[in-house]
């Protein structure tokens, strides 16, 4: 006897490859109890006999989106202005962070961080955390709450507080535990990266030892790349021998398929052939990078990349929407609302390797979606009806969110 499925009815914008967005209007979605998506196309064609999730009137059905940035533990300095990069994280993000050695606080903010994220429709996100505590309690909370997490142990030896400073030998012991941890929760959503803080904060010997245990484990790797012009200068005082801020990532082997790389705005045109070859993803944040005043992403080197996606960047970033990210984004460089949202989605799914699985609302996908209302909805078109979704941010409302076919979050 077939098992049951699910079927829920409401309008339906989807991301293509190419950078296209398709409208479906009356459209329906039918999953399995797998979570797995059966159909995905104009209402009718479904199994009549499949439940049915009820959706309000109006509403549109959009892919999980997903957050290829962040930072948990800088949860509670969003909004700190008046400063650039390095002061910032000396005045702000360095006395936050080392709060986090503290289990029951570590819990809490996850809790809150997590319920934070799905509630603005964000379904996979890859975050930075502080201390094994802190990443312990991180993994356990998505797993909990059932979002899809790629979480980092921030890493660090050199140029920060003693309080954050790591023995390389003892953070790479924790990395192993945190990296079985991340294999056995969370039904296979829950991952675990290495998290090199930026090149001014990590010692060559260090960096060496990261690389070789990213490699020989097949873990994430998320870092920091020329946000900043006075962060690029320390780059180049600490590695002087080494001819590039990205060739300092290379050395030591930590540019590969596997890597996401936050900000990349000042780039020479040879770190941009040189990430590019490696086949790392690059992470527009324009919230942080307006907020910090470092400079525009400049996209016109990177329109046709497939691994361009979007981070909210929070603490820097003020905002866990990623609405708002686009939102920015569109600001800074005036792409169309249909690349914007295919960078949120499809674009932070292929960055992570996991475009056959998410991404997008297609059979033999996962079942990640939300149900979305817009107050003043007036498009005609997808391109309008995006632009709604994204411009209107006081009239969206996020009222149920699914990971993998289960409900996550419902408003």
């Amino acid at each position: 006897m077939q098992a049951a499925r699910y079927r829920i009815r409401a309008d339906i914008l989807n991301p293509a490859p190419n950078g296209s967005c398709r409208w479906v209007r009356d459209g329906e979605l039918v999953f399995g109890p797998d979570g797995i998506i059966v159909r995905c196309g104009r209402r009718g064609g479904g199994d009549a006999s499949a439940t049915r999730i009820p959706a309000p009137r109006g509403a549109v059905i959009i892919p999980g989106l997903v957050d290829c940035h962040t930072h948990l533990s800088q949860y509670h300095v969003r909004g700190r202005t008046g400063h650039t990069l390095m002061d910032w994280l000396g005045s702000y993000v360095f006395p936050a962070e080392a709060a986090f050695r503290d289990r029951a606080f570590a819990r809490a903010v996850a809790n809150g961080f997590f319920r934070k994220l799905l509630a603005n429709g964000v379904t996979t996100a890859a975050l930075y955390a502080n201390y094994r505590t802190g990443a312990e309690q991180a993994l356990s909370a998505a797993a909990a709450l059932g979002i899809r997490a790629a979480v980092g142990l921030t890493l660090m030896d050199r140029g920060v507080p003693a309080a954050l400073r790591q023995r390389p030998e003892q953070a790479l012991e924790d990395c192993r535990h945190l990296a079985e941890q991340a294999r056995g929760c969370g039904n296979g959503r829950a991952w675990f990266s290495v998290n090199p803080r930026f090149a001014p904060a990590v010692s060559a010997r260090f960096m060496e030892m990261i690389g070789r245990f990213a490699g020989s484990s097949g873990v994430y790797i998320q870092t920091h790349l020329s946000e900043n012009p006075a962060e690029i200068a320390l780059v180049r005082k600490l590695y002087p021998g080494i001819g590039s801020y990205a060739g300092v990532y290379d050395r030591f082997g930590l540019l590969t398929d596997r890597t996401l790389l936050a900000h990349c705005i000042h780039l020479t045109p040879a770190e941009r052939r040189l990430v590019s070859r490696r086949r790392c993803a690059v992470v527009h944040c324009p919230s942080s990078n307006l907020f910090l005043h470092s400079g525009r992403f400049p996209i016109e080197h990177w329109s046709g990349y497939r691994k361009l996606c979007l981070g909210t960047d929070v603490g820097a970033g003020p905002s866990f929407s990623m609405l708002d990210t686009m939102r920015d984004a569109y600001f800074v460089n005036r792409q169309s609302p249909e690349r914007l949202f295919c960078q949120a989605t499809l674009g932070g799914a292929a960055a992570l390797g996991l475009e056959r699985m998410i991404g997008s609302l297609a059979p033999g996908k996962q079942a990640d979606f939300s149900v979305v209302t817009i107050g003043e909805r007036a498009g005609t078109s997808g391109s309008e009806l995006l632009s709604d979704l994204i411009f209107k941010w006081d009239q969206v409302t996020f009222h149920r969110v699914f990971v993998a076919g289960r409900e996550v979050y419902r408003a």
